[in-house]
């Protein structure tokens, strides 16, 4: 399958968001561990939420470039449907 360029983006973008997921979330853990572990993991899940909030907006995109090309498959089907009905 061939990916256009804004595809190969996406993908790397989406790649490098949940890279920095986990470097993130490590970090803070250990930055706030010694606040108290509970602490830490609050404020670990908080970061969590954002990064992944981050990766559903990015996911969303994805989803409507996948969209956008099924429905021009379907246009293109149904525009030579339409032709070769209408040639006869």
């Amino acid at each position: 399958m061939k990916y256009s360029f804004l595809e190969n983006i996406i993908s790397f973008l989406l790649g490098v968001l949940w890279t920095l997921l986990g470097v993130s979330v490590f970090v803070t853990f250990m930055l706030f561990y010694h606040s108290g572990i509970l602490f830490a993991i609050a404020v670990s899940l908080l970061v969590v939420a954002f990064w992944l909030f981050l990766i559903v907006i990015v996911e969303m995109a994805h989803i409507q470039i996948e969209k956008l090309k099924e429905l021009q498959k379907q246009t293109r089907f149904l525009q030579s449907l339409h032709d070769s009905l209408s040639h006869h």
